[in-house]
C-alpha cells in the first residue's frame, strides 16, 4: 500500500510539473514573434556555460518579465514611477540605484542611435553585425530591453568601439 501512495504522489507531482511547463509554454505562444525572439535570445543567454551569474539573473527577469508582463501595464517590467504609484516603497538607496540604472540604459541608447546615424547603419544592418535579431536591437533603443554585459560587448566590437563609448563606466 505504501509503494501505492508513493507513486500516486509522484504521478501528482509529475502532473504539476507538466501543468507549470503547459503554463509557461501557452505565455511563450501568446507572445509576439519579437518578443519570442527576445525568449529564444535570453534562454541562450541562460544556458550559456561562461555567462556571469548577474547577466543570468538578468535575463531571467527579463525572460519572467516576457513570458509573464505586468498586468497593469502590458508591457516589459515596471519602472520607478509606475512602481511608486503602486505603493511600492524604495529606500533612498534603492531608489539611487534604479535612477543611476535608468540614466545608463538612456545614455547607452542615445550613443548606440548616435553612432548607428553617423555610420548610417539602419537596425537591421546592426543586427547583422552583432549577431541579434532586429527586434532585439529596436527594444534597446527604446529602453524596452536591457543589454546585457556580453551583448555590450559585442556591439562595441562590431562597431570599433570603446564598451565605454557605448555604456559610461563600463568595466569588462
Amino acid at each position: 500500500m505504501a509503494s501505492n501512495s508513493i507513486q500516486e504522489i509522484t504521478q501528482e507531482i509529475e502532473k504539476l510539473e507538466l501543468l507549470k511547463h503547459a503554463k509557461i509554454l501557452q505565455a511563450y505562444l501568446e507572445c509576439s514573434s519579437e518578443i519570442q525572439e527576445g525568449i529564444r535570445e535570453m534562454l541562450e543567454i541562460i544556458n550559456d556555460p561562461n555567462v556571469d551569474s548577474d547577466d543570468r539573473a538578468m535575463a531571467l527577469n527579463t525572460l519572467a518579465d516576457a513570458l509573464f508582463p505586468h498586468p497593469h501595464n502590458g508591457k516589459l517590467g515596471m519602472d520607478l514611477e509606475e512602481s511608486e504609484r503602486e505603493g511600492a516603497a524604495y529606500s533612498d538607496e534603492m531608489r539611487e540605484a534604479v535612477e543611476a540604472m535608468n540614466e545608463e540604459e538612456a545614455t547607452f541608447a542615445d550613443r548606440l542611435q548616435k553612432i548607428m546615424q553617423e555610420r548610417n547603419l539602419t537596425q537591421t544592418a546592426l543586427a547583422q553585425l552583432v549577431g541579434l535579431q532586429q527586434p532585439a536591437i529596436s527594444n534597446m533603443l527604446r529602453r524596452q530591453c536591457r543589454p546585457q554585459r556580453q551583448t555590450v560587448l559585442r556591439f562595441a566590437e562590431a562597431l570599433g568601439v570603446d564598451p565605454d563609448e557605448l555604456w559610461p563606466g563600463f568595466t569588462p
